[in-house]
């Protein structure tokens, strides 16, 4: 049986489903469907639906107008405060209780259902029980005026504690398709509300007359002449004192449990127990199961009958109270064999473990015992895994205990596998004493025979005493003449693979020593530095100073390639330490204080936005360096103060500097096109000096440029000047990271490429941040790949720093769009949707632009049918493609009618029926009718429905498109 809890529409439905009011007309419907051997939907599956149907009922009953709301044939007043709720929705409300009083208020079985339906069945039964008065979770009133109340707050507490445990067992986030949020859920599951509850269970324990179970006709359905809601708490089924207490005793040991209050837990565990044995008649309230129970009296060292207890549960047992008598359970263990030798060995290294991390201590042969005890086991079992120690004599010792306390009850055959393991450790060891211990003991006198022992006495006095030479333990190599050379080499290899300051001096000052010709820059070739410093350092007198500076600066220049930026500045810094008192190294001290700034300016670009950099400090460094006159930073340094400057902010400065760089030049060119933009708001012409810089970056000059066989003058000379100063542009604009920067930039490199490529309808979309020029003179003569190019890269790079930036998401779907590159095009326009839309949990905005180019790329990639569904998401459709796309299935590449559901034009899902019944495609004309006969797309709906169901299909069409391309 299925039941549809929506309203009948035009579409016919089978004749087996039952409509939810239906179980009112016949009042014994919903017993017999819930008494059936597997019903379907199961009583779970009923609430749900019921609770479902509530939730909608009144979303619309709150935009009903409020003259309509007062009419009393269709509604019942809940209280002054609260508003009136329609006869439909206190009809389901009592049929959801009716299915939960038939499942015995089990909190376990209601914990399948979601939270937000738990929360609502257990607030209607406390209000229809406390007179109708509302009540909220979890603050809720605890007195106990009625006794079909009392009963309520019993369920509504046993469930309180059950989820609190449950929330400790499990993630909140991923337990039950929960759908309450972990703020919510933490404020619900205070302590304070714990302790309420828990005391109120306490206090019930104590009660003199139990209150009566509430069953299925305590709750009486509305008829079509009900005015107002009755109840009958005398048809309440009473249960016994026994039943009650077993089932709360348990409750309460259950959490106690999972609280590791194990003391508390076994008291009432021992309790349910007690009562559970003198329950004659259960009722169902008491759903204990006594396995269970055991169990968890076992987990809490549960001792009587302990005679029966297997020694793997007395080994737990004697785990839980911290490893007492675990001794005498392994030895009877070495005797019976019941333990798997696996749990031996871990409880081995369990003690120690534990010893090693002082988290308890225990007595001090505790652990060398067991270790014996599990020796003496796998001796005994043939199995050769464990590894003993017997190099000491107290280790020896242990073992010969642990033998000797199973020596009495074992076989013959064991007896003499124990003799043979002593035969192989008195030749091993060597040792003569060993064989007088046993022959002297009590126990183990007798675990050899006068020939044995004959045979070991001859063979230990037969081994020759090892000369003390081969017992020396100095293998030294006598000295001998070694070769300066490697010497010297084996310290500059030292020397490059270190990166410890002290260890770097000291082995600078044995390489002057072994050769004091040798220059630190010869040792490595790789070793580097820019011309500036290299001049700056070589000019220094020949010593040690000379060669720190240079191996320190190199080093540091590693690092910071490296990205290990601290090690970095503190090898800069130790070598302005090293010079700070040498007047004559005045210059070296500032440029190491540039080198210093180049690393914490890279490092800001690397790490951007890098909130732990102090940014105030860093501008103000940066514009003493520009500003500077006495001694000239090098031209990487002067590129990265501005860059810093450019993306800090710090654009007035920029603007205000005066000195003839290039950098500057365009940075000062690009501030003054941002504060345009920014103070005239889109309504200002682009500043014709940025336009005018960047535009010639892309030109192919006849002057650099060379005829190829074919007659094309496009080729440029790799060191071509114009080739060098596009490359340096191009890593400049890469280095951006302001937002408003990488617009202006991103808009004039995007305008140029649209004004090159002249083509319409492969233009890339820019908002109009800037009125730009619409033409240029002689377009031959720039190279459209190097703009496509750049383009891409500083638009890639911008949304690794901004990934959700519409505009830009929708720039490179353009870029790839107009390159044929379609599969990644769709996958930036599905992600323009997805932040668009917070992953479609809003519903998707009307972008044509973007779906008239995800339908192109789909019909290039010959995904005919997801370029038909997105026809749809136009406000005019174009039909004529939409049903070309749909004939061409013998050449689509997609899933064909798995995108059906999908489908909510009536006019499309007409035409693909009509198409399939045309073409003979039975199966495929059943899916398009199937769709095209659902409910939520009538016609004849309302606007919010009819919304609703297209809202949700391009959801889900969306979520498919992004598994398919994007994720």
């Amino acid at each position: 049986m299925d039941v549809d809890l929506l309203r009948p529409g035009t579409v016919p439905i089978s004749p087996d489903t039952v409509l939810w009011f239906e179980f009112l007309l016949d009042k014994n419907l919903l017993l017999r469907h819930l008494n059936k051997p597997n019903p379907d939907p199961t009583p779970i599956e009923l609430i749900t639906k019921f609770t479902t149907a509530i939730y909608e009922s009144m979303k619309y009953e709150v935009k009903k107008p409020e003259a309509e709301s007062n009419d009393l044939g269709n509604s019942l007043e809940i209280s002054d405060s609260q508003p009136k709720l329609s006869l439909r929705v206190i009809a389901l409300k009592i049929l959801t209780l009716k299915v939960a009083s038939y499942l015995k208020w089990n909190p376990v079985t209601l914990r399948a259902l979601q939270f937000k339906c738990q929360h609502s069945v257990l607030q209607d039964l406390l209000y229809y029980t406390n007179n109708e008065i509302t009540v909220e979770i979890p603050n809720v009133v605890t007195n106990d005026t009625t006794p079909q109340y009392s009963f309520a707050l019993v369920v509504y507490h046993r469930w309180f504690i059950g989820t609190c445990m449950h929330r400790i067992l499990n993630n909140s986030q991923n337990r039950n398709n929960s759908d309450i949020t972990a703020m919510e859920e933490n404020m619900m599951c205070t302590p304070e509300n714990i302790e309420k509850s828990l005391n109120f269970l306490i206090s019930a324990l104590q009660w003199e007359h139990v209150p009566p179970m509430l069953g299925y006709n305590c709750f009486v359905l509305l008829t079509e002449g009900s005015r107002e809601t009755q109840f009958e708490w005398n048809e309440a089924v009473p249960i016994s004192k026994e039943e009650f207490k077993s089932q709360i005793h348990y409750d309460l040991g259950a959490f106690y449990f999972y609280k590791e209050n194990y003391e508390t837990a076994f008291k009432n565990f021992k309790q349910s127990v007690n009562y559970f044995k003198e329950i004659k008649d259960n009722k169902g309230f008491c759903s204990v199961d006594y396995d269970c129970l055991e169990s968890y009296l076992f987990a809490c060292n549960y001792s009587e009958n302990s005679g029966n207890i297997s020694l793997l549960q007395q080994m737990s047992n004697s785990i839980v109270n911290q490893y007492t008598g675990i001794l005498n359970i392994l030895i009877q263990d070495n005797k019976l064999r019941e333990i798997p030798l696996v749990h031996r060995v871990t409880l081995e290294l369990d003690i120690q473990g534990a010893l090693s991390s002082g988290k308890f201590t225990v007595a001090r042969d505790l652990l060398p015992k067991i270790q014996a005890l599990n020796a003496v086991r796998c001796i005994l079992s043939r199995n050769a895994t464990h590894q003993y120690n017997y190099k000491t004599s107290k280790a020896l010792e242990f073992f010969i205990w642990a033998t000797a306390a199973v020596w009495s009850s074992t076989s013959e055959l064991d007896k003499r596998l124990l003799a043979t393991h002593y035969m192989q450790l008195i030749i091993n060891l060597e040792s003569e004493s060993l064989l007088d211990t046993l022959l002297n003991h009590d126990i183990l006198n007798n675990i050899f025979d006068d020939v044995d022992v004959d045979q070991l006495r001859q063979t230990v006095s037969k081994i020759v005493e090892i000369p003390s030479l081969l017992q020396n333990l100095n293998w030294n190599l006598p000295d001998v003449k070694r070769n300066p050379k490697l010497d010297l080499r084996l310290i500059e290899q030292q020397l490059i693979s270190s990166y410890d300051s002290k260890e770097i001096r000291d082995l600078l000052v044995k390489v002057n020593c072994k050769n004091s010709n040798r220059l630190a820059w010869k040792i490595n070739p790789k070793w580097e530095l820019p011309i500036p410093l290299h001049s700056v350092v070589t000019s220094i007198s020949r010593g040690f100073i000379q060669d720190f500076s240079y191996v320190m600066l190199a080093k540091s220049k590693e690092l910071m390639l490296a990205k290990d930026w601290g090690t970095s500045i503190e090898f800069l810094r130790l070598l302005e330490k090293e010079i700070q008192n040498n007047q004559s190294l005045i210059k070296l001290a500032h440029l190491i204080n540039w080198e210093i700034l180049l690393v914490q300016i890279t490092q800001l670009l690397e790490d951007w936005p890098a909130p732990h950099i102090d940014r105030q400090a860093l501008w103000q460094a940066c514009e003493n360096c520009l500003k500077t006159e006495s001694v000239f930073p090098r031209t990487e340094i002067i590129e990265q103060c501005v860059l810093c400057l450019l993306n800090i902010g710090r654009w007035e400065f920029l603007i205000s500097f005066e000195k003839p760089w290039s950098y500057v030049d365009i940075a000062a060119s690009i501030v003054i096109c941002c504060q345009d933009l920014l103070k005239h708001k889109r309504q200002k012409k682009v500043n014709k000096d940025l336009w005018d810089l960047i535009v010639p970056i892309f030109s192919v000059s006849s002057s650099s440029s060379k005829r190829s066989s074919t007659g094309n003058t496009n080729i440029i000379h790799r060191d071509s000047p114009i080739n060098n100063r596009k490359i340096q542009f191009i890593s400049f604009f890469c280095k951006l990271r302001d937002a408003t920067v990488l617009s202006v930039i991103i808009a004039i490199l995007s305008k140029l490429y649209n004004i090159l490529r002249d083509d319409s309808n492969l233009e890339v979309s820019i908002d109009t941040l800037l009125i730009l020029p619409s033409s240029l003179s002689n377009i031959n003569s720039y190279n459209l790949s190097s703009v496509a190019d750049t383009l891409y890269e500083i638009v890639l790079q911008a949304l690794t720093y901004f990934p959700s930036s519409l505009q830009w998401l929708r720039v490179m779907g353009d870029i790839n769009f107009s390159n044929s590159n379609y599969e990644n095009a769709l996958k930036y326009y599905l992600q323009t949707l997805v932040v668009s839309s917070d992953y479609f949990n809003m519903p998707v905005r009307n972008d044509e632009h973007v779906f008239r180019r995800m339908i192109k790329c789909c019909t290039q990639l010959g995904c005919h049918t997801q370029a038909a569904v997105l026809c749809q998401f136009s406000d005019d459709p174009d039909y004529t493609f939409a049903f070309r796309s749909l004939v061409d299935f013998k050449f689509c590449n997609d899933s064909v009618e798995a995108y059906y559901h999908c489908f909510w034009d009536i006019n499309i899902l007409e035409y693909l029926v009509h198409f399939h019944h045309k073409r003979g495609e039975f199966q495929r004309r059943k899916k398009a009718m199937h769709t095209l006969g659902q409910l939520e797309l009538n016609s004849s709906n309302n606007e919010e429905i009819q919304r609703e169901a297209i809202n949700l299909r391009k959801r889900t069409f969306l979520q498919a498109m992004c598994k398919q391309y994007v994720f």
